[in-house]
């Protein structure tokens, strides 16, 4: 049975963010209302604090400046070559060798904080330099994350963008893509999160999150809403006032995900698991050099279901040794889990279905030195790309990563790191596949302050 509820507009997320905010505890006390106290006109468009009196609070300025030199020993970052190889995301057809100093990894963030002993606010606006595509000598800023975390007792609200909170487990390698693409799923998303501390080891969390915007309506995997009034038209295409003002946001992916984790942490030890879901009607696009991404006609129109259900583990070895991973089965999962253009067949538009995983070995040799390996990998179903593009770096069958990492302490808060990374990827191309392997390394200094 289709949800229904879910088809008209995503009105359940509406519900689901009614449900947080009752969610966190307000004492009876808190709930009367103080006729001593004057009423306060309150601006929301307005940057001063209102409510200054109420605990103590800091800012606090933070960040980390780096240089990341990077020699790649063919197209290792295919899937999104306009930021040139910034980072690795699969071995592509192109044989050229190439290198780059990379300064965009630097970061700078503000956090505030506010408590009284009881209730705790915690703000946080931090920016990277990877907004911009490869123009030397203009690199703008990007916003990585902006949330504020209200905490009271067990229980913590987040809103904002933030990390990703299902499959919350990040490896450690340098390379900024941290595995995208090579079997760890991550993004930075904006969201409403309720975790609750049910006691000193256990804690789960409630979630409904979205991407401020799909970025198809920008891309070669543009979509387009079917137009319900005329079967076989397009919403949104050309400047036909008829066909409405939809162009600009032709993303159907109207309903956010709702998702859930519950992680158990002792020791050092980790165990989690995580799922989440989303509903949609998708409208793979049409019209211009769709003859390049297949047969030429795509199936527009399709009931998509959108879902992971996945584990973590860390688990401590030695005092020096310890393996953390992740396991995950999916189904269309895309730009929420920096899968950009990996969730549907491209000619058909079914739903691609795929299994993910990473697992990392961390050595603590001593305080100079810590060593990293690891590996990562994404598996698509083979059948569920059967046809999906003639175009080669496209959609991938599987991509696998292999890396090796050295990180060493030049003094205080200033590093070194070498890492090096292998690549595997084969690619869907019609009904055959290419297979490709690269290398790349990367020389990285940093300084956190």
């Amino acid at each position: 049975m289709k949800p229904y509820h879910l088809r008209r507009g995503g009105s359940l997320w509406l519900l689901a963010v009614m449900f947080v905010m009752a969610a966190l505890p307000v004492s009876a006390e808190e709930g009367k209302a103080d006729g001593a106290t004057a009423p306060i006109n309150l601006c929301a468009g307005c940057l001063a604090p209102v409510f200054t009196q109420e605990g103590k609070g800091n800012i606090t300025p933070y960040g980390r400046v780096e240089l990341d030199l990077i020699y790649s020993s063919r197209n290792t970052n295919p899937l999104d070559p306009a930021q040139f190889n910034g980072y690795a995301t699969s071995a592509g057809k192109n044989t050229n060798s190439s290198s780059t100093f990379n300064p965009r990894y630097s970061v700078f963030g503000i956090r505030a904080e506010r408590t009284d002993g009881k209730n705790t606010l915690t703000g946080v606006v931090e920016i990277d330099f990877y907004g911009e595509k490869d123009i030397a000598g203009s690199v703008l800023p990007r916003l990585r994350l902006a949330n504020v975390r209200y905490t009271r007792g067990a229980a913590s609200l987040t809103v904002g963008q933030d990390w990703t909170p299902v499959m919350g487990l990040l490896p450690d390698l340098i390379d900024f893509s941290i595995l995208g693409y090579g079997g760890n799923l991550w993004q930075r998303i904006p969201q409403v999160t309720l975790r609750y501390q049910f006691n000193e080891n256990l804690e789960g969390l409630l979630t409904v999150m979205r991407f401020e915007r799909g970025l198809y309506a920008i891309g070669d995997q543009r979509q387009v809403r079917p137009d319900y009034r005329t079967p076989g038209a397009q919403v949104g295409q050309g400047d036909n006032p008829a066909q409405s003002s939809n162009d600009a946001f032709s993303d159907p992916v109207q309903n956010p995900y709702y998702g859930g984790r519950l992680a158990y942490n002792k020791d050092g030890m980790l165990l989690a698991v995580s799922a989440a879901y989303r509903y949609y009607r998708s409208a793979p696009r049409q019209g211009t050099n769709a003859a390049a991404f297949g047969s030429g006609t795509f199936t527009s129109g399709k009931d998509i279901n959108s879902y992971l259900i996945g584990t973590e583990v860390v688990l401590p070895l030695t005092k020096t040794l310890k393996f953390a991973g992740e396991l995950a089965y999916t189904q269309a999962l895309g730009q929420e889990f920096f899968r950009f253009g990996q969730d549907l067949n491209l000619t058909t538009g079914k739903p691609v279905r795929s299994w993910v995983s990473w697992a990392q070995l961390n050595w603590a040799a001593s305080r100079e030195y810590t060593f990293l390996g690891g590996v990562g990998w994404d598996n698509p179903y083979d059948q569920d790309l059967r046809g999906s593009t003639n175009n080669p770096d496209t959609q991938y069958k599987n991509n696998y990563r292999t890396y090796l990492t050295a990180i060493h302490p030049i003094w205080s808060d200033f590093y070194i790191g070498l890492e090096w990374q292998h690549l595997w990827t084969t690619w869907a191309v019609g009904t055959g596949s290419e297979h490709y392997q690269g290398d790349m390394y990367n020389v990285a200094f940093w300084y956190n302050f």
